[in-house]
């Protein structure tokens, strides 16, 4: 079975700014924040966009995005890349899934405001 050997996840500048807008405006630390976008972009039909050559904003480490929890949210991630029948690592979905789950929940959250 593939595993993660990312330790740091990559988030572009856009995402960084965005989490830390919602920090601002919430209270909500990031890696709550990205537990729940990263929920979220696994709702949606498509495969994330490659981020790779974003402008590069903060890394977080693995740990503290998931912590205890951190098996559930991979298998989340390994049945989504099975049912979807993606090509890209798990190192890579993930790196793509947490950037357009910042993305998602900054845009639910303005619609709340």
């Amino acid at each position: 079975m593939e595993e993660l050997t990312i330790q740091r996840i990559p988030f572009t500048k856009d995402a960084d700014n965005k989490l830390r807008s919602l920090k601002a405006r919430t209270g909500i630390t990031p890696n709550i924040l990205c537990r729940i976008g990263f929920c979220m972009s696994l709702e949606l039909p498509t495969e994330p966009n490659d981020v790779s050559e974003a402008e590069k904003g903060r890394e977080i480490n693995r740990f503290t995005l998931f912590g205890e929890y951190e098996s559930c949210f991979l298998a989340m991630l390994a049945i989504w890349k099975k049912k979807k029948g993606s090509t890209c690592s798990l190192d890579e979905l993930l790196i793509r899934h947490m950037n357009r789950g910042a993305t998602s929940i900054a845009q639910s959250i303005h619609l709340f405001k």
